[in-house]
């Protein structure tokens, strides 16, 4: 994460809106997309939680109403532009974590595990999984579909698009981490 040390939050934010969007938005499953806005449709909470960097990931937060994952830290610099410190303000939600950070959200929020819905695709998830009432496989790896099957949990396929150039998700033109609640956009 060192190599992001002094970079401008700004230019980044805008460099990952132009490259990152369209590159994620290929590699996306719309039907992944579809359920996303289906749950919300509901009047369900979601909330994203991954390892992945916060501006990498930008263009899916307009569709969760919160967003958990890795966050640098920003610092402002001598001309007063915010930049990046290249340590981690939030480290990566992975593995066991996930789950944990699950449970400490619902329970921050309010919200029941056994009500809630988790997706993943590895086994690495199997603690998320297993703590929520209602676990899906998604597009899962052979352990994870072999063990999900065993436990009768719902195993779904989201394939790929094929050629999928265009977006199907609002942008925001800018973004900034919040500062009052961990992950929280």
């Amino acid at each position: 994460y060192r190599r992001y040390d002094g970079a401008l939050v700004e230019q980044l934010d805008e460099d990952a809106a132009e490259h990152f969007s369209a590159m994620l938005l290929e590699r996306s499953f719309p039907a992944a997309i579809r359920r996303v806005r289906e749950h919300r449709a509901l009047g369900h909470r979601t909330v994203l939680i991954t390892g992945a960097l916060d501006f990498l990931i930008q263009p899916l937060m307009p569709l969760f109403d919160d967003v958990i994952c890795a966050r640098l830290g920003t610092a402002v610099d001598r001309s007063g532009r915010l930049t990046l410190t290249g340590q981690l303000d939030e480290v990566p939600p992975t593995v066991e974590a996930r789950a944990s950070i699950l449970a400490e959200y619902c329970a921050a929020e309010g919200l029941l595990l056994e009500q809630s819905v988790a997706y993943a695709d590895s086994s690495s998830d199997l603690p998320m999984l297993e703590a929520v009432g209602f676990p899906v496989a998604v597009n899962p790896e052979p352990r994870l579909a072999s063990i999900a099957r065993k436990r009768g949990w719902l195993v779904e396929d989201f394939r790929q698009a094929k050629g999928f150039r265009h977006s199907v998700l609002p942008f925001a033109t800018r973004w900034r981490p919040s500062s009052t609640v961990r992950g929280q956009v």
